[in-house]
């Protein structure tokens, strides 16, 4: 072999071996980006599933978590409200202990407030030997129009419910009331709230007391009925005429 056929399949050789070396080079790079990307990915998915889940219905994901469906996010503020309202022999005693069993749903300003509306019940002798329930009123259970949202993590639930209480085992109160309850994404502690959900108490919005001359049994919850009044959110129709707390 001459000389110059030497040099040429040295050079030749020296090419590939570059060509080698970037293709390795490449590779090591696409891994190394892969791995990153993978990394990145949610390590769990959260699934939120509507309760009339139907065939062809799809779940959206946006960083790993699913979108809360209306249903679930009225029947979250629905189960947390009552159980708080559930004072079943001392309100003294029930309505204090019901806010710690909910603590983990409850963010911590809503906590605050009910810790607030408690003593402040307390100190009118609102509480002492007092039970209470809450339940939806008959002939206005879930529909869409109480879910309103507001933003990608928040909402507001409009709960129509009849508060009963006694005292000393006779009925001092049997009235209802409509209650823009703000839920709100709360992913602090999974095992604790599997839900990833809080109650916000009212937000800037505040309860109030519905006629119930407005609320006809036997007929379409939906007629002859007005719109609420709730600052900040737009108002869903056909529900029922509302006055101010006391």
């Amino acid at each position: 072999m001459s000389s110059k056929q030497y040099l040429d399949a040295l050079a030749s050789e020296r090419k590939h071996n570059q060509k080698l070396t970037y293709i390795i080079a490449a590779v090591i790079g696409l891994g190394a980006l892969g791995y990153w990307f993978a990394w990145r990915q949610p390590k769990v998915v959260d699934v939120h599933l509507a309760p009339d889940i139907r065939a062809g219905d799809t779940v959206r994901f946006a960083g790993g978590r699913a979108t809360v469906p209306s249903p679930n996010v009225y029947g979250f503020g629905y189960y947390i409200w009552q159980q708080i309202n559930r004072w079943q022999s001392d309100g003294i005693k029930d309505y204090g202990q019901q806010i710690f069993n909910m603590q983990y749903f409850l963010t911590p300003r809503c906590q605050a407030q009910l810790q607030a509306d408690m003593e402040l019940r307390q100190g009118k002798g609102e509480l002492r030997r007092r039970t209470r329930q809450i339940t939806e009123i008959p002939g206005f259970p879930y529909s869409e129009n109480r879910v309103l949202r507001d933003g990608s993590d928040a909402w507001t639930v409009l709960l129509d419910m009849q508060v009963t209480e006694t005292f000393g085992g006779q009925q001092v109160k049997d009235v209802y009331i409509r209650y823009p309850l703000r839920v709100v994404h709360f992913d602090v502690d999974r095992e604790r709230n599997p839900w990833m959900l809080a109650l916000d108490c009212f937000g800037s919005n505040r309860p109030a007391r519905l006629n119930p001359a407005d609320l006809k049994p036997g007929t379409d919850p939906a007629a002859n009925l007005t719109a609420p009044r709730l600052p900040g959110v737009i108002s869903p129709s056909s529900l029922p005429r509302e006055t101010s707390v006391d």
